[in-house]
């Protein structure tokens, strides 16, 4: 007998299946030399419009830095509704005291339109105590108030202000601007 093992026939790896032939080299169309051009300008209009998005958007352009309220004071002056030379009767059917003086607390304010564009300003303004609790709030405006301009006046808390449970005018002494909203005009 002989060592060496019997003969086996040898078991190659199977072939891969042969490529596809090759697709034939096509010519490719010419270049048209203004698309690259176009590209080019879409891109920068999208950077230019995105660019001045971000900077509106991050813009420190806040409404309520255009107003300023100051001063503050308990007002009483006499009625108001009476003609010049018209002395105080109560003798009338009415339930409104025409002899009663009006009392307000007022304050000074003044709104600049600090926008680029023609714009209403409505502003709300609370009143506070001497221990800064809110006592109430009433609201002044300007209208159409175009670029660069302001607008100042007396605002005030009446008789018809809505003030917070036992509280009185007498009670308000100071202000502050609570909200302003700036809506802008077309020209």
């Amino acid at each position: 007998m002989s060592d060496n093992p019997p003969d086996r026939p040898s078991v190659a790896a199977p072939l891969p299946p042969p490529a596809p032939p090759a697709p034939p080299i096509a010519d490719r169309p010419p270049r048209r030399p203004g698309k690259r051009a176009l590209t080019a300008a879409v891109a920068a209009a999208i950077l230019l419009v995105g660019g001045g998005t971000t900077w509106w958007a991050l813009a420190d352009d806040d409404p309520m830095d255009h107003v300023e309220v100051s001063g503050g004071k308990l007002v009483e002056s006499e009625n108001s509704l009476l003609d010049d030379g018209e002395e105080c009767d109560d003798s009338d059917g009415y339930a409104y005291n025409d002899c009663d003086s009006d009392t307000a607390y007022e304050f000074i304010y003044k709104i600049t339109n600090e926008g680029g564009e023609p714009a209403n300003y409505a502003v709300i303004v609370n009143g506070f105590d001497k221990d800064g609790e809110f006592i109430g709030q009433t609201y002044v405006s300007a209208t159409h108030l175009v670029p660069g301009k302001s607008d100042a006046d007396t605002g005030d808390f009446d008789e018809y202000s809505e003030l917070e449970d036992g509280r009185s005018l007498s009670d308000i002494a100071s202000v502050e601007i609570a909200h302003v909203e700036r809506i802008s005009l077309a020209g």
